[in-house]
């Protein structure tokens, strides 16, 4: 543990509370809804309640301070049989669906991710981190809380593992390492939101208001690192054309954007031929009628059928016309149906990178 001088960090004391709590824990993954129980001893999780959260830093240190705080909570020894309980269940997963490291660390963050956002807790006064153990007993947690529980689980599985810390945006998230132009900021780090479920390297998720709100982080994040394993992750290409088609059709769905007020503008082009069709068919038929009257006077007939054959000619070229407009508008109307239909895909299945990548891989927006 990198810890900074002259810096007392919180340590889980374990309480003498007898016992076992047991949890149950359900999360979806690539389409299929996982359940298990797991027991947690009292004296760990009581012990985690009651310790102190807070550091005593002294002044003048910077950030430095931070990488030991947040490891103090992902790995303090207290929490190995924790860990221990909790990740027998996660790799019994892996075995029993042969998923590799990158399918695994995906197994790992949905599990994180499916765990409730506290929306009580993000409005009270004391916002101090929970230790892993509390968040998964207690069933929920903010930025914080999940994000040191994921960064926890990562770590104790040989992931190199980093807490992002989002100044601005007073957010937390994890991060691991990519190669360079698949990082977020230039971080080095991909980011993994823990408040929402979503691809790793996405970096929308809701924080930290708890309004349920989708949000997007911006700004440059710091990075600690409390995992110093050998294991990356190798699927960021995949997620890295996956975010771009994300963002191409939504832009190209857009309500105000030019495609969808290219087909608003085809259906008012329609309505409006069609009106004038009726109206030319009303005035073909007053015509008609008028012409028949004159037919005795062979002058006055060959003038008055002229103009209803004149009407009647423009009435089929505003037909045919309007063939064509709708010809286009449905090629219009099919092709933002097949782009939001891909969309709703990508949204739907975000659990499900390979099956995503396959479906948009080659998708033409």
């Amino acid at each position: 543990m990198r810890r900074a001088k002259n810096v007392q960090y919180p340590a889980l004391i374990l309480s003498s509370v007898a016992g076992e709590i047991t949890v149950r824990l359900t999360f979806p993954f690539r389409h299929l809804n996982h359940s298990f129980t797991i027991a947690v001893p009292r004296v760990l999780y009581e012990g985690a309640r009651s310790s102190g959260k807070t550091a005593r830093v002294p002044a003048g240190i910077g950030d430095a301070w931070l990488a030991g705080y947040y490891t103090a909570f992902t790995s303090d020894p207290a929490l190995v049989p924790f860990y221990r309980i909790l990740l027998s269940e996660l790799r019994n997963i892996r075995s029993s669906q042969n998923y590799d490291d990158d399918a695994y660390l995906e197994l790992i963050a949905a599990f994180v991710q499916s765990i409730p956002y506290d929306t009580e807790k993000v409005a009270a006064i004391d916002r101090a981190p929970r230790f892993p153990v509390e968040t998964v007993v207690d069933g929920r947690g903010i930025c914080s809380d999940k994000s040191l529980l994921l960064a926890g689980l990562l770590a104790h599985e040989g992931y190199a593992a980093a807490v992002l810390h989002f100044t601005p945006e007073n957010h937390l998230a994890v991060g691991i390492p990519v190669p360079d132009g698949y990082d977020f900021r230039g971080c080095g780090c991909a980011v993994i939101e823990s408040t929402a479920l979503g691809y790793v390297g996405d970096a929308e998720g809701t924080f930290p208001s708890g309004d349920g709100r989708v949000r997007t982080l911006a700004s440059r994040p710091k990075v600690f690192f409390v995992g110093h394993g050998s294991k990356r992750y190798g699927s960021i290409a995949e997620v890295s054309r996956i975010l771009s088609v994300r963002s191409a059709l939504r832009e190209k769905l857009a309500e105000d954007g030019s495609f969808v007020r290219e087909i608003r503008s085809k259906e008012a082009t329609i309505s409006r031929i069609r009106e004038e069709l009726s109206a030319s068919r009303t005035r073909i038929e007053v015509l008609e009628a008028e012409t028949a009257e004159l037919s005795k006077d062979a002058g006055e007939f060959a003038a008055a059928y002229a103009v209803y054959k004149k009407a009647v000619e423009d009435h089929n070229a505003g037909v045919v016309l309007l063939a064509g407009k709708i010809r286009r508008y449905n090629q219009l109307v099919d092709e933002y149906n097949r782009l939001a239909e891909a969309l709703a895909f990508l949204q739907h299945n975000r659990l499900d990178r390979p099956a995503v990548f396959a479906r948009i891989r080659y998708l033409r927006i």
